[in-house]
């Protein structure tokens, strides 16, 4: 537990599911939180439920990740609570369940910039506070459909796809090279 006191974890997607579930792991393990998403209701339900800890904060922050040009000023609005910030999980996301000749164009790109483009801006807006610190974790929750296609899932396997081809590991990353961890 005290690995996370302390430490400042942001999780975008934060109001239901795979992001609701690690906001109440990491709030058990002490850590102090940043919970985004886009649904204010359910974003305060979680919060609720988190309930008081000594020592414990949660800034709440209702965002949609695919106004990609408010990035910066999102991380500016968590920096000034925390003056720090140790973990990003990127875990906000969109899904489809269509042909792909029966989904509209806009959707399509609607996916794309929640799945993709708001990873990314996020992730480009945070790394130069956690450069400067010389420390910190961006995580990227995925899919099997960013490896393998599926079956009306054509839009978000391309979305995951991109993420993983922009977050891979293996290969120096184009335009942070000085961080080989991201």
């Amino acid at each position: 537990m005290e690995k996370w006191r302390g430490k400042v974890v942001w999780i975008t997607g934060a109001s239901a599911g795979i992001g609701e579930a690690l906001a109440k792991a990491f709030w058990k393990k002490g850590a102090n939180l940043v919970l985004s998403a886009r649904r204010a209701s359910e974003l305060e339900r979680v919060c609720r439920e988190l309930g008081h800890a000594p020592g414990q904060s949660v800034l709440s922050l209702v965002i949609d990740v695919a106004e990609t040009e408010q990035a910066a000023g999102w991380v500016s609005q968590v920096m000034g609570v925390y003056s720090q910030l140790d973990v990003l999980i990127n875990n906000a996301g969109v899904s489809q369940r269509s042909y792909a000749i029966e989904t509209s164009l806009d959707v399509d790109r609607r996916i794309m910039e929640v799945n993709y483009f708001g990873t990314v801006a996020l992730t480009k807006a945070v790394l130069p506070y956690m450069l400067k610190a010389g420390s910190g974790d961006i995580v990227v929750i995925s899919s099997i459909s960013g490896k393998f296609g599926f079956y009306l899932r054509s839009a978000y396997a391309a979305s995951k796809h991109a993420l993983h081809g922009f977050f891979d590991r293996e290969n120096p990353h184009p335009y942070f090279p000085e961080c080989p961890d991201v």
